[in-house]
């Protein structure tokens, strides 16, 4: 029965917050994978690419702001007893039969069955693991140098592909293709200005201005491992 009362609480939570607008594509693993097992690594692409374009999540280091911040829903409803498969639950349940109310977002709506199979599988587990937890922080960033590790912190892989960090995000360019052959400078103001130019069919991308706070040292360690990790695909 209180499971039942946190259940029914927590939905009306992220049904008031209309969760924003979860696209999730691949096929996934079980969810009942260890957590240093296939769930982990999928989930989390999964999540960046998709779900982070919307949502916060600490452990995912998205930024997403369409959506509600999902460390924030969920910690309270750690704070009252929700355990992690209940957690998985409501995962489960949100992304099959989304919230109707749009009050705190106004304009924004998630699909029913959206995902499904696998994909929700590990997405939910994903989630039900780092969501909320105290301390929760992203994973050691795949990638040579320290700003393999900026790259993941600032959330970079939600809305870009780069191979050398392992990132699948679509809503912003494909690293490994724009980089080559562009000017220090320019990667420089495309970080910090991002508006000044922008690539051809990306024209409606919002990337966030948020990026002017990244400290000089990062932006440069950032740029150094976004140039070193492209350099060998050239441009034609």
């Amino acid at each position: 029965m209180y499971v039942k009362k946190l259940k029914h609480r927590f939905s009306l939570i992220l049904a008031a917050s209309a969760l924003g607008v979860i696209v999730l594509s691949g096929c996934g693993t079980s969810a009942s994978a260890p957590i240093n097992g296939d769930f982990q690594d999928r989930g989390r692409q999964l999540f960046n690419a998709k779900c982070g374009t919307c949502h916060v999540m600490a452990a995912a280091a998205s930024v997403g702001v369409q959506g509600p911040n999902l460390d924030t829903a969920f910690a309270a409803a750690r704070e009252v007893g929700m355990d992690e498969d209940t957690v998985r639950g409501i995962v489960h349940a949100q992304v099959k039969r989304p919230g109707k109310s749009q009050t705190n977002f106004p304009g924004i709506s998630m699909p029913a069955n959206i995902v499904e199979g696998n994909d929700l599988d590990d997405v939910a587990a994903y989630v039900a693991r780092y969501a909320g937890v105290p301390g929760a922080k992203p994973p050691i960033a795949p990638g040579e140098g320290p700003g393999a590790q900026v790259y993941a912190n600032n959330g970079c892989g939600s809305c870009h592909v780069l191979a050398a960090a392992e990132s699948s995000g679509v809503v912003g360019p494909n690293l490994d293709e724009v980089i080559p052959g562009t000017p220090r400078a320019e990667i420089e103001q495309s970080i910090l200005d991002p508006n000044a130019m922008q690539t051809a069919g990306y024209e409606n991308a919002v990337m966030p201005d948020r990026f002017d706070t990244i400290p000089k040292d990062q932006l440069q360690q950032l740029i150094d491992f976004l140039v070193t990790s492209t350099a060998t695909n050239g441009k034609p």
